[in-house]
């Protein structure tokens, strides 16, 4: 039990701990004590679930190399405990991490035994987050096909079993992969309806709404109409704003103002870049600050302030790191090289030959660095070398052509499979379903015939079951009321025999001039007659009770002169056997009770004549009568002699006493409680008896004044 306290102690640090992790704005606290959370008792789920949290947090924030350190923490976990629903979870998470790492192949592995583990664990979401993943690992690894196969399956389980918001993510996301296909009157109609699936829910979800008009930006900014395009980006801010989510709202700044460079409205681009810096800066995020003056250069190199355009790109070059983020680092190069050419030829000329060498690069960024090595030779003078890049930027623009041409051929050849695919697995479903239905209706037929029988058996057998139980039930009844029967006409045989026999004793006694005092025998013959008509008194009363022929003579009475002449009359009697007698009384002057007055005084006298003969001298009675919640309560109770426990619980069974041959000397018949319960009863009360703190018995009658 003194365990009890710390064990919830550490259950409240656990949820709280897992509260604030989900949190953005307390994720930092949380992680500051995780050690401490770890240390506490936590069942072998909870320990899993901790080190499965932290992982996808830092995940999440990018924080990949403390992500690794946590993946391996809760694999020696899994290691340790045998937990199915956790090791689906972890390669689910480590596959993503693999993906954010751009290691794709190894992210399809692990991805695709998440898709098995939680395929056979119906673990219906995270599926949907592994099919999802899955295709991202597909398209940046240049699998369109796969790509968008398991985008669809994505998608499939999300309908099935309604997660609107991931169903609207992988929507999304498959509006992307047309993008790169230059489709993007199919990533459009995709995006729409993404559109229209959330604004069905009763309530928007707008950070997804967010999500899907930054996208829809996206794929307008493709086909060139950067009106539209800005108006969604614009409308993505909008969303971001509402759903509280200020970093993103800033990326989406950035959009809005390339949008507005293309449109040349260079004073708006100019207050939107600057108002995401601001929002960058605020948060401490470096790298984004740089992304936001660079933005600011080359808003200013279109303007034709190439002196405002160098200040800007040399404070962004400052501000980004060059390995951690050198993508941005290389872009930010290209148009630092277009703003001070034909100053530095020589170094930009390095630089750029750096990025065209890379792999890595994307063909945007070559393709600027073509074009800025063509104009660094030009200054330089070197008109061969600038022609042969000119040619190469050239090439890698007809290439590109006839990539996107091929990619478009692909795309439409995908989608053809895919319809087809789709029409074949609707008709064998339909045909499955068909074939279905025809076996559940034999089976219903089957177990209709079966379930008749079935049924027709069990009520035969229930109603033969029930018939024969009622049957012994009767049976125990009657013998049980038969028993009663010759016990109570023993106990009453027994009752008058005894009575009787003083009595025959007395008559002959007297038939033969055997007594000295004729008068003495005389009263004892009337008190013994005295006695035989109480007796029979009693049980007629009893026998009108049980057979529901004893009927109450109630009238509207005031319950506290009711009540004291009860007492008054019982105080004389109680007195004059030489016991102290005490009453308390404490009614309401007003209250009115229905009550049959004769029935109820004989109550007190039998409870009273009980008392006085079951009294040692010198004693005490006292009777306390008061009224609580409706109700009338009476306790009478009296001095010692008591009685033992086993006696109490048989004070009201019919001819019971606790001292027979006493009982018999002073007239009690043993039927007096049972009479008193039975008119206590008739009045909607109940009657109870108990030891007393005086040393005998207390008796509490209880009568409700409704």
């Amino acid at each position: 039990m003194l365990l009890a306290p710390f064990s919830q102690a550490n259950e409240r640090l656990y949820e709280v701990f897992i509260k604030e992790l989900q949190q953005k704005e307390t994720r930092e606290q949380a992680l500051q004590k995780v050690d401490l959370v770890l240390e506490s008792t936590l069942a072998p789920e909870e320990i899993a679930e901790v080190h499965h949290k932290v992982t996808v947090a830092l995940k999440n924030d990018f924080k990949l190399e403390d992500a690794h350190r946590w993946a391996e923490r809760f694999k020696q976990i899994l290691l340790t405990y045998h937990l199915p629903q956790y090791e689906a979870k972890y390669s689910l998470t480590y596959g993503d991490l693999m993906l954010k790492e751009g290691k794709f192949s190894d992210a399809i592995s692990y991805l695709d035994l998440a898709v098995s583990q939680l395929s056979a664990l119906n673990m219906h979401r995270l599926l949907c987050h592994a099919y999802r993943f899955r295709a991202g690992a597909y398209k940046n690894n240049g699998s369109y096909k796969d790509a968008i196969e398991s985008y669809e399956l994505s998608i499939e389980v999300a309908k099935k079993y309604e997660f609107a918001d991931l169903q609207v993510s992988s929507i999304t996301q498959l509006a992307d992969v047309y993008s790169d296909l230059s489709l993007p009157d199919k990533a459009l109609k995709l995006l729409q309806q993404s559109i229209a699936v959330l604004k069905s829910q009763q309530q928007q979800n707008t950070a997804l709404l967010a999500q899907v008009y930054y996208n829809l930006g996206g794929a307008h900014q493709v086909i060139g109409d950067h009106e539209k395009s800005l108006q969604a980006y614009q409308t993505a801010y909008n969303y971001d704003l509402e759903s509280g989510a200020v970093v993103y709202s800033a990326y989406t700044l950035i959009r809005i103002g390339r949008e507005q460079i293309k449109l040349k409205r260079f004073d708006e681009a100019q207050a939107s870049f600057e108002k995401a810096y601001e929002i960058f800066e605020s948060h401490k995020h470096t790298r984004n600050q740089g992304w936001a003056k660079s933005n600011l250069a080359e808003l200013k190199l279109k303007e034709g302030n190439k002196t405002e355009a160098k200040a800007f790109v040399e404070q962004a070059l400052e501000l980004i790191d060059p390995i951690q983020s050198k993508v941005l680092y290389q872009e930010t190069m290209t148009t630092y090289a277009q703003i001070v050419l034909p100053e530095r030829a020589e170094f930009f000329i390095e630089s750029m030959k750096q990025i065209v060498a890379e792999e890595e690069a994307y063909l945007g960024l070559k393709e600027t660095a073509l074009r800025v090595l063509k104009d660094a030779y030009s200054a330089q003078g070197d008109f061969e070398s600038a022609l042969n890049y000119q040619l190469q930027y050239t090439e890698s623009k007809i290439s590109q052509l006839e990539k996107e041409a091929s990619q478009k051929a692909l795309a439409y050849q995908l989608d053809t499979e895919y319809q087809k695919n789709q029409f074949e697995l609707q008709s064998l479903k339909t045909q499955r379903e068909v074939e279905l239905a025809e076996q559940r209706i034999q089976q219903i037929v089957t177990a209709a015939g079966v379930g008749v029988l079935i049924i027709f058996l069990s009520a035969f057998l229930l109603l033969a079951r029930n018939k024969r139980r009622a049957l012994e039930l009767e049976k125990q009844l009657l013998n049980k009321a038969l028993d009663l029967k010759q016990q109570l006409l023993a106990d009453i045989s027994h009752e008058l025999r005894t009575p009787l026999t003083v009595l025959k004793l007395h008559i002959e006694s007297l038939e033969h001039n055997l007594v000295e005092n004729p008068k003495q025998s005389y009263k004892v013959l009337n008190r013994r007659l005295d006695t035989l008509n109480t007796l029979i008194k009693d049980i007629y009363e009893l026998a009108q009770a049980d057979t529901g022929s004893l009927n109450l003579a109630l009238e509207r009475a005031n319950a506290k002169q009711a009540f004291i002449g009860f007492v008054e009359d019982i105080d004389d009697f109680v007195t004059d056997e030489g016991l102290e007698f005490n009453a308390n009384i404490e009614l309401p002057d007003d209250l009115e009770i229905d009550i049959d007055v004769t029935r109820l005084a004989q109550v007190f006298n039998n409870l009273a004549r009980n008392s006085v003969n079951y009294t040692d001298k010198p004693g005490e009675v006292s009777v306390d009568i008061g009224y609580r919640n409706q109700q009338l309560y009476c306790v009478i109770e009296d001095s010692s002699p008591g009685v033992d426990d086993e006696a109490l619980g048989r004070l009201f069974e019919r001819l019971f006493r606790c001292d027979k041959s006493r009982s018999r000397d002073l007239g009690g018949s043993g039927l007096g409680l049972s009479i008193c319960q039975k008119l206590v009863e008739l009045h909607g009360g109940n009657i109870t008896v108990a030891h007393s703190e005086l040393g005998g018995l207390k008796v509490s009658v209880i009568i409700p004044c409704e």
